[in-house]
């Protein structure tokens, strides 16, 4: 059985032998050390890719849904492609980019009575098309030959409309611009909407992930209310072409999702959730009890586990995962958002090392606790020493 027979059973929650890894991979030293990366080198696309799946393939994981450049932010792109479809002024765009970090440092508008002057207009569907199957095609051939599920993924019009205002232009505009915020959001989920359908055209691999940063770590940034009336309508033109395949919908915020959980699972029908941040921001189990038939991805903490925990804090906390809901199915272990720079290669690999040694079904909980009591009585914890079994 291969992965992605594999992954296509078990988001039908059918029987498979081992639980999958999931995870977006933005980490230099692991592209170098697992892929062949060479900093001082120029990649092609296709070349940069064949790097991606070899690192994947050679760490330990199954599935994802993003190539690394670690030259070339993907902010940049996000403006190309706002340049090409939305028929946006080239001029007056610059990124700034810090390390793994970047932003639009600058724009042609700063006020509303400016932005009315640099309004995308409406992309087509054969435009996006004709761009994006190229694309998808020749990531998912070159995945395939390492055995690793590449899944779709979109932006969502929300984030990609507050992205291409400003946060703060952004916000001030749901207020005093509303019909603004409208037309740029039927811009950004059409776009969207139109990748979902040109993926859904060609795709072998059926899941679609959207990512919609609607919450921060103390809750929502936006009221429920506005994400309802107008995040919701447009989610649905994006899962629309996804669902009537028969495909599955990944939903994505960081933060706290709180009650957007009844919106996301309840009112949208996603099919599952990511990347299910920790720190206080979400209980994975108690999600786990309150939806017991979606799809988990997720959640070695990528903010203290990963990057500052010890070896044995990360076996156990992904030995926790497994335990706690491995047994059930539908959960596809990796970290809580992305394996980025400061995470050491040796927590990632022991991370995905400890899925594939203990994640074979049945599961052997017996076997996974014996292990955890090892783990404290050795002291190798640190983050995790406290914490019972």
């Amino acid at each position: 059985m291969n992965n992605l027979e594999r992954f296509k059973k078990a988001i039908d929650w059918q029987p498979i032998d081992r639980v999958l890894t999931y995870d977006l991979l933005d980490n230099r030293e692991i592209l170098i050390r697992y892929g062949g990366f060479d900093p001082s080198k120029e990649y092609s696309f296709e070349e940069l890719t064949e790097i991606n799946a070899k690192a994947w393939k050679n760490i330990g994981l199954d599935v994802t849904r993003g190539v690394y450049d670690p030259i070339n932010h993907w902010m940049g792109g996000k403006i190309t492609n706002w340049i090409r479809f939305f028929g946006v002024d080239p001029g007056e765009w610059e990124v700034t980019q810090a390390g793994e970090t970047a932003w639009i440092s600058k724009r042609p508008f700063k006020t509303l009575r400016e932005l009315e002057k640099y309004l995308p207009q409406k992309p087509v569907y054969e435009e996006v098309r004709d761009w994006y199957q190229p694309v998808i095609r020749l990531i998912q051939e070159i995945t395939s030959h390492y055995d690793v599920v590449f899944i779709g993924a979109v932006e969502g019009p929300i984030t990609d409309a507050y992205t291409y205002m400003d946060m703060e232009l952004f916000a001030t505009a749901i207020y005093d611009a509303p019909e603004i915020v409208s037309h740029i959001m039927d811009c950004t989920g059409l776009f969207s909407a139109y990748i979902a359908r040109a993926f859904a055209e060609v795709t072998e691999v059926p899941m679609l992930f959207m990512g919609e940063d609607i919450a921060g770590s103390t809750g929502p940034i936006f009221s429920p209310d506005f994400v309802r009336e107008q995040g919701l309508p447009r989610w649905r033109w994006i899962t629309e072409p996804v669902k009537s395949k028969g495909y599955k919908f990944l939903y994505h915020s960081d933060g706290r999702y709180g009650k957007f959980l009844e919106l996301i699972f309840d009112e949208l029908g996603a099919d599952g959730l990511n990347p299910i941040e920790r720190n206080g921001c979400n209980d994975i189990f108690e999600i786990k009890k309150a939806y017991p038939n979606k799809l988990l991805f997720g959640n070695v903490c990528c903010m203290q586990t990963l990057p500052h925990g010890t070896l044995g804090d990360v076996e156990d906390e992904t030995l926790e995962l497994i335990e706690k809901i491995a047994p059930d199915g539908g959960i596809f272990i990796g970290s809580s958002s992305e394996v980025h720079d400061h995470v050491p290669v040796e927590n990632a690999v022991k991370m995905y090392q400890t899925v594939h040694e203990y994640g074979a079904y049945p599961i052997d909980v017996d076997r996974i606790r014996a292990r955890r009591m090892e783990l404290r009585k050795k002291g190798e914890l640190r983050l995790r020493a406290d914490m019972d079994l």
